[in-house]
């Protein structure tokens, strides 16, 4: 009896030492499993973040591209209006300067035709000064008409250079912001080992079958 008492504790320690230890091993794999799990989540993500990243920078760029394209045809556009203003004003100088010119002509002839008749005295005086303030009178007026004329010519280059202003803007606003650079994503920590039973606590089963053994053999004696 006491020999078949100390078989059967050996028999079950050692199966609860097995036991243990298989316990042990399931759940060491089970956190290796869900560690490559999330390995592989992570490295997922990180190839998703980096090919998003990629065609965020090709969409920049290409945004850049044709904001730099835009500006200058806005320049262009800005440079043609700009210069349809200064042949206006050109042209009303132009204009202002042969006016001018018939002005002085005419002037000259009524001065002539006064002389021709060979008259003097103050009648011949007063008539010429009238011819000379008719010229001064039609200078002046060709002198605020050419000042209105840069006036204006300098307001229609404000309203150009605004126009080109709002439209850079208005392509500049198009541009999307510079994408920054994706942060790694979270890295699962290492599981720690579950240790199973020792062979301390199996040499104690079996040293306490062993006991149970002996008690039961002086039980019998």
């Amino acid at each position: 009896m006491a020999a078949a008492s100390l078989a059967t504790g050996v028999m079950g320690s050692v199966a609860q030492h097995q036991a243990q230890q298989a316990a042990a091993n399931r759940q060491n794999q089970i956190q290796q499993q869900e560690y490559q799990r999330q390995l592989q989540i992570s490295e997922r993500n990180d190839l998703i973040k980096k090919r998003k990243h990629a065609a965020d920078l090709k969409a920049h760029a290409s945004a850049q591209t044709d904001l730099y394209k835009q500006q200058q045809m806005n320049q262009i556009e800005a440079d043609r209006a700009k210069q349809a203003a200064a042949r206006k004003l050109k042209e009303k100088g132009t204009e202002a300067a042969f006016e001018r010119e018939a002005a002085l002509i005419q002037q000259i002839q009524a001065s002539g035709q006064i002389l021709s008749t060979g008259k003097t005295g103050q009648s011949t005086l007063l008539a010429t000064l009238a011819t000379e303030r008719e010229l001064g009178k039609e200078g002046a007026m060709l002198e605020q008409s050419l000042f209105d004329a840069n006036a204006a010519y300098g307001n229609e280059i404000f309203g150009v250079n605004m126009r080109q202003y709002g439209a850079d803007s208005d392509a500049f606003n198009q541009v999307p912001p510079a994408p920054t650079s994706p942060g790694a994503s979270f890295i699962p920590n290492k599981p720690i080992k579950v240790k199973g039973p020792s062979s301390l606590s199996l040499m104690a089963g079996i040293a306490g079958a062993g006991m149970d053994a002996a008690s039961t053999y002086k039980a019998w004696e």
